[in-house]
This record gives structure tokens, C-alpha cells and sequence, in this order.
């Protein structure tokens, strides 16, 4: 019998790598792919970044204007308990030597009292930093009382103040609660002091501005309020009502009594 030549025989099928659309058969991803969706996912977090921080920071105005409600409500309480007063605005070195964000020992311990908590007594978006500053700051400076995180319109002595250098805004402190209902009874501190060097703006893009991690901002060099990042801030009034203010519709006023350059600035 003859037999077939060997080269005549049907040779075995060779291996061979698999092409790369049989792997995408198979669900793998091309490197041109996984370029394209972590490129896809930037953009998005791009986008999506600053919507989340905005949300955040009003989140921070809400809690802000429920706080300065409560103090508002302390601050009208005892007001109920001593024939319509509001709580003195003078600071302990007496009423003439007075500063929107100073109150005397009497004050912030009444309002202490009828609020039941001092973390009332500053913008939430500070957190404690003004309770735990108090017993560090120089004698001096606690010779005048408790600085709080906001501005007290009450109680203050021979208002209206002359207009700030360059201003012509002035405002009028409330004595009682029988009086005009839209006075300004307390404010976010937009304060800043040209001579002392410091500034606050509890209300930036990002929460309270904090040039080097410090509320007061030493390095703006007692700029305004504004020209750190500010946005605004809640204004409460002699009716008990908070709202939100933008700090394009703010006016400087003087905030002491005395000292010029060195007291205190403020917007509201």
C-alpha cells in the first residue's frame, strides 16, 4: 500500500496571541479608552467641585443665621425681664469706650444665662476659636470684656457715630424693644481695624476666610472685609428676623466709639 507523503498531511493549527478586538470581545479596555474616561471623570469632578462647595457654605449661612436667631432671642428675653432694656452694648471699661464686637462681663454672662450656651456667642463657622481665645489674648485687651463672633447693635451710648473718614454711613443702636423693629440688634463680624492690623470675614467662598489658619487674618494688614474674600453675612433686626445680606449691598460704619484707625471698621 502506498503511503501519503508526509509533507501531504494536514499540519496541526499554530498557536497564536490573540488580536486586540478579540479582547475587547472579552471586556478588556484599549489604553486610548481608559484615557478617555479618566478624562471624562476629571471634568466631571471639575464641574461638580465648586457646586459642592457652594452648597457647603450656604449650609454654613443657615446654621450661622439659626445661632444669631437663639442670641437674638436671648437678648429679647432678658429684655422681657427688665421692663423692655436691652443688655448694656458698653464694654467694662464703661459706656463711652464701647466696640460692636466688646461686651462687658455683665452682658455676655446674661446673655450666657438666658441663651444657655456660649457657643452662641460666635458665627458657627468659627467654631470655638473666640472661647478658646479669650484667656490668651493680652491683659489689656481683657480688661475690655468678652469679644464675641459678632457684632451687638444694642445698648450702645450716644449713636448715631460720626461717619467713618471717607463714609457717610451712620447707624442708631437700640435701647428697647419698643423701638423702630428694623434697627439692627446684631450682625456678622465684617470687621477689620486699619491701625490694629486685623480682619474678619466669617463668610468666604470656601466657609470664614483664613489667611495662615487665623480668623483675624494679620497678614491682610487690617484690609476690609471685602477686599479678603467676604461675600456677605446675616443681618438680625430689633424684630427677632435674620436674613442673608451680600456684601455688595453693605456700607461701612464705625463700629467704637473712639480710637479711629485703631477701633473697630464694620459692614452690614
Amino acid at each position: 500500500m502506498n503511503r501519503p507523503h508526509v509533507s501531504s498531511l494536514p499540519s496541526p493549527a499554530s498557536p497564536h496571541p490573540p488580536r486586540s478586538h478579540e479582547l475587547q470581545g472579552l471586556g478588556g479596555f484599549t489604553l486610548i479608552e481608559l484615557l478617555v474616561v479618566i478624562a471624562v471623570i476629571g471634568v466631571l469632578a471639575a464641574l461638580l467641585l465648586p457646586a459642592l462647595v457652594s452648597a457647603k457654605e450656604k449650609a454654613r449661612r443657615a446654621a450661622c443665621a439659626s445661632s444669631m436667631r437663639q442670641f437674638s432671642l436671648a437678648v429679647l428675653m432678658y429684655a422681657g425681664d427688665n421692663d423692655e432694656w436691652l443688655p448694656s452694648g458698653a464694654s467694662n471699661k464703661g459706656p463711652l469706650d464701647d466696640h460692636l464686637p466688646v461686651l462687658c462681663d455683665a452682658t455676655s454672662n446674661a446673655i450666657v444665662t438666658y441663651s444657655g450656651s456660649e457657643h452662641l456667642m460666635s458665627c458657627p463657622s468659627y467654631g470655638d476659636w473666640f472661647i478658646k481665645q479669650q484667656p490668651q489674648r493680652p491683659y489689656e485687651e481683657q480688661e475690655y470684656g468678652c469679644v464675641i463672633g459678632y457684632n451687638y447693635h444694642g445698648g450702645h451710648t450716644n449713636t448715631p457715630w460720626p461717619a467713618l473718614p471717607g463714609q457717610s454711613a451712620v447707624w442708631i443702636s437700640p435701647q428697647r424693644t419698643t423701638q423702630d423693629p428694623n434697627l439692627v440688634l446684631v450682625s456678622d463680624m465684617n470687621d477689620w481695624s486699619p491701625g490694629y492690623g486685623q480682619t474678619f470675614a466669617p463668610h468666604g467662598k470656601a466657609g470664614p476666610v483664613l489667611q495662615g489658619g487665623d480668623p483675624s487674618n494679620p497678614q491682610a494688614g487690617g484690609k476690609t472685609s471685602a477686599e479678603i474674600g467676604a461675600l456677605g453675612g446675616n443681618v438680625g433686626l430689633l424684630d427677632g428676623s435674620v436674613s442673608w445680606k451680600p456684601i455688595s449691598q453693605m456700607r461701612i460704619y464705625r463700629g467704637s466709639q473712639r480710637w479711629g484707625d485703631s477701633g473697630c471698621w464694620a459692614m452690614w
